[in-house]
């Protein structure tokens, strides 16, 4: 776990405060088969951090894809719209649990129902999750670029320790820069700490494994380094880079307010209340 307890940033509070009763918050995270160990590191106590601010947070997960017997986003945008005026209710209390929805299918799903509904996909999406106050999209880029055109918010790409997947971290930088005209965060979530204790070696290299990690760090700092420097060269621009050190709750607690700043505001409609969605369908995580 990237978190460990310790008082809040004021800062966080103060600017969570200031847009609490503006409507809808919409944050987005970039999901990638080959890099889910480490969102997953990074997503759930991210979601932490925003309930111990008071937030109702929703997962809309882009990952899994819905079924009969897990019923996700896709069964509940098959309600007529005035189903859902009284939107999907938060019946999760507890803040170590974070409520959960498959999204695969109804992510794709979601243009045809907001084009019914007369209202962009953010838009007609807020109608159907009202019992919440944050909603993070957790999806790939080819998902989450019809969503993210025009919104403004800055989607969060989170970079494991390794520096293997770098190339497919610049794709999905360049997927969206291109097609849906925004820019990313990167998260560069680092290793943990060798353990203190004897010194092992590596064979493979000849060398001690304090040496091969010092020189793999190095490695990858390069590596980050040409990141920002290809996507400024041939993006317009170099994405944000923020540090993520394992169990180092100050540097989760600025990436919280980061993205807070950079989050999409969907304004509050007042409507009348109709029935609620099926709360069944909410997991918890």
């Amino acid at each position: 776990m990237l978190e460990r307890r310790s008082p809040l940033h004021q800062g966080m509070a103060l600017h969570v405060s200031d847009a609490s009763t503006a409507g809808l918050r919409v944050l987005a995270m970039l999901q990638s088969a080959s890099g889910a160990a480490a969102e997953q590191a990074v997503l759930w106590p991210l979601c932490a951090q925003l309930q111990r601010l008071g937030q109702k947070v929703l997962v809309l997960d882009g990952s899994q894809t819905e079924s009969l017997h897990t019923p996700g986003l896709a069964q509940l945008l098959v309600q007529h719209a005035w189903q859902a005026q009284a939107g999907l209710r938060s019946t999760v209390t507890d803040t170590q649990s974070v409520a959960s929805l498959p999204a695969r299918q109804g992510l794709k799903q979601l243009k045809a129902t907001a084009d019914e509904m007369g209202m962009d996909l953010l838009t007609a999406l807020q109608a159907y999750v009202r019992g919440y106050t944050t909603v993070i999209l957790y999806a790939s880029s080819e998902a989450l670029t019809p969503l993210l055109q025009g919104q403004g918010l800055q989607p969060l790409l989170v970079v494991p320790p390794d520096a293997e997947h770098l190339i497919d971290s610049y794709r999905q930088l360049k997927h969206l820069a291109v097609f849906a005209g925004v820019e990313c965060t990167i998260a560069a979530l680092e290793a943990p700490l060798a353990e203190s204790g004897p010194q092992k070696y590596d064979w493979s290299r000849k060398q001690s494994s304090v040496l091969t990690a010092k020189q793999n760090a190095q490695t990858r700092l390069q590596r980050l380094n040409a990141l920002l420097q290809c996507s400024q060269r041939h993006l317009g621009d170099a994405p944000v880079l923020m540090r993520l050190r394992w169990r180092q709750a100050s540097d989760l607690h600025q990436l919280t307010l980061h993205m807070l700043k950079t989050a999409c505001i969907l304004p509050m409609h007042t409507q009348s209340a109709a029935a609620a969605a099926p709360e069944s369908l909410v997991w918890s995580h």
